[in-house]
C-alpha cells in the first residue's frame, strides 16, 4: 500500500480492481487490523484509511476456515497463512518465504510478489 509501483502495490491494485481475490479467515483479518494500526503506519495512513482498507479486506476477501493445523513454524503468527493456503488448495504470497520451511509447506506453493505478478502476466 506504501509503494504502488512495487509488486506488493501492484498485487494490492489488482485485489482492488478485483482481478484477484484474497482469500482470508478471522485469524487473517485479525493480523490485517494488528499490523494496520502500527504507530509507524501513521505517518502513511489516516485512521480513517485504516478502516476503510479493513472494511475492504472483510467484505472483497473470500473468508474460509482452515481445516488443518499446522505447527512448529519460526513464528507460530504465520501458521494461519498456511494453514489456510493449504485447505483451499492456493499458492500463499508472502515476502517471508523463510518463515515457512519447506518441510512444513505440505506442498503448498509459496510466491513471493514479485514470482506472483510474473505468473499472473503469462
Amino acid at each position: 500500500m506504501l509503494s504502488a509501483g512495487n509488486p506488493p502495490g501492484r498485487i494490492i491494485d489488482l485485489v482492488r480492481a478485483g482481478a484477484v481475490r484474497l482469500v482470508v479467515d478471522d485469524r487473517i483479518l485479525g493480523e490485517y487490523a494488528d499490523v494496520l494500526q502500527r504507530p509507524y503506519l501513521a505517518k502513511y495512513l489516516t485512521p480513517m484509511e485504516i478502516g476503510w482498507t479493513l472494511d475492504f479486506l472483510t467484505h472483497a476477501s473470500l473468508r474460509t476456515v482452515a481445516d488443518t493445523v499446522i505447527g512448529g513454524l519460526p513464528d507460530s503468527k504465520d501458521a494461519c497463512f498456511l494453514e489456510l493456503a493449504l485447505s483451499a488448495g492456493i499458492p500463499l504470497v508472502t515476502g517471508n518465504i523463510k518463515h515457512f520451511p519447506p518441510k512444513k509447506r505440505q506442498g503448498v506453493e509459496m510466491l513471493t510478489p514479485r514470482q506472483f505478478i510474473d505468473q499472473i502476466g503469462k
